[in-house]
C-alpha cells in the first residue's frame, strides 16, 4: 500500500504474441540477416476470353505475408483455400524480418483452426 492508503497496481506487462523464432542460419546468409519465406496469394476476381477464344482467370494479388517454417505454408494454404499461392525465399535484416513476421495482419493468416 502507498502512504495515501491507495493500493498500488503491479508493474507486470504481458508480452505481445510473437511468431518470429531464433533459428540457426545457413552458411550463405550474411551476418545480421535471416532467411524467411515470402508468400503472395492471388485471389480470382473474374474471367475473360482472350483473342483466340481461350478463357483466362483474372487474379488480384494481396500484400505479401511472411513466415520462417515450411509447416506455416501448409497452414496458410488451409486458411486461404481458393487462392493461388507463390512462395519465395528471401534474406532480410533480422529486425525487418521480426517486424514483418510479428505484424498482427501477418500472424492472423497463420492461425491454426481447430
Amino acid at each position: 500500500m502507498s502512504k495515501e492508503g491507495l493500493a498500488e497496481a503491479t508493474k507486470v506487462t504481458t508480452e505481445a504474441p510473437t511468431m518470429y523464432q531464433e533459428v540457426e542460419q545457413e552458411e550463405n546468409v550474411p551476418r545480421g540477416y535471416v532467411k524467411i519465406m515470402e508468400i503472395i496469394a492471388y485471389d480470382p476476381v473474374g474471367k475473360k476470353i482472350n483473342d483466340v477464344g481461350k478463357e483466362t482467370i483474372i487474379e488480384k494479388g494481396r500484400s505479401p505475408y511472411f513466415c520462417q517454417d515450411s509447416a506455416d505454408i501448409i497452414t496458410f494454404k488451409e486458411n486461404n483455400k481458393g487462392a493461388r499461392i507463390e512462395t519465395f525465399s528471401i534474406q532480410t535484416l533480422k529486425n525487418v524480418a521480426m517486424k514483418y513476421i510479428n505484424d498482427p495482419r501477418n500472424m492472423k493468416q497463420f492461425e491454426r483452426k481447430v
